[in-house]
């Protein structure tokens, strides 16, 4: 990815009202689906610059795979040539950004006059950091506002040290079960211990993201949405713009404002008995 534009900042004026494209409900592809991605979404942006081409200019812009691997979610995106792509989302009046590894398949419309000129204002006060720093963070909830979320690239330490991944992810029943591998393995035969540490590293490296993904669906959460932001700090406060009183999993609680006294209250002294 390169450095951030600017674009964003320009004035209405210079637009002249150039529609965006917005997602439909039919032939929405693999890669929308697993971003989740909606019918009526709207892309104003790449890589930090106003985009307001066609489809034909968004398939050029992000790269074309080949008609044989088309919305192939089984062929990896780097044998086919594509580099990732930060895509910045309109959705009922608020941004937000997701990485897409892969071209964007789906049928689009175009916006309207009123609709385009609403997401140009709100696009005018847009900044972006340094395009390196995002990173996708899949964030689930259940129906009480709960949420959890957690970043989809790889971690190293998964490798070197599975079990201080999973406490570091409160995964404590997994971890629960590879410390009793363990244990038998190092009784049984240090060995034996050895191919067992070797074995779940392996594992856990490849089975990372599967994993945390199917701990918040044990905890009743459901997959709410996929977005992309420098830090947790940013993407929680993403996820607040469409639900304000989202809770977090070991958030820590706000502070309670201190009570004030009313200048203008008047005190009653209660009377003394005659």
């Amino acid at each position: 990815m390169n450095d951030a534009a600017t674009s964003a900042d320009a004035p209405v004026a210079d637009q002249n009202l150039q529609p965006f494209l917005k997602l439909e409900t039919r032939g929405l592809g693999f890669a929308a689906r697993a971003k989740k991605l909606k019918p009526g979404d709207v892309l104003v942006a790449i890589d930090g610059e106003i985009f307001t081409g066609d489809a034909e200019m968004l398939a050029a812009r992000m790269g074309k795979p080949a008609a044989d691997h088309d919305d192939n979610p089984e062929v990896d995106a780097s044998e086919l040539g594509f580099t990732p792509h930060l895509l910045t989302f309109w959705r009922s009046g608020i941004v937000f950004h997701v990485i897409l590894e892969t071209r964007l398949k789906a049928s689009f419309e175009v916006t309207g006059p009123d609709e385009t000129l609403e997401i140009l204002r709100a696009v005018q006060t847009l900044k972006f950091a340094p395009l390196e720093s995002y990173q996708n963070f899949e964030v689930f909830r259940d129906i009480r506002k709960n949420a959890a979320m957690h970043a989809t690239d790889l971690e190293e330490i998964a490798t070197i040290a599975p079990v201080l991944w999973m406490l570091n992810h409160r995964l404590y029943y997994p971890m629960l079960a590879v410390l009793i591998v363990y244990g038998i393995t190092f009784v049984a035969h240090w060995f034996v211990f050895v191919i067992s540490y070797v074995l779940v590293s392996m594992y856990t490296k490849r089975a990372q993201v599967d994993l945390l993904r199917s701990y918040k669906m044990f905890e009743d959460k459901f997959f709410w949405m996929v977005l992309a932001e420098p830090g947790e700090t940013e993407a929680r406060e993403t996820c607040r713009r469409f639900i304000p009183d989202l809770r977090f999993n070991f958030e820590p609680l706000p502070k309670a404002k201190p009570k004030t006294r009313n200048p203008n209250r008047l005190r009653v002294t209660p009377q003394q008995p005659g």
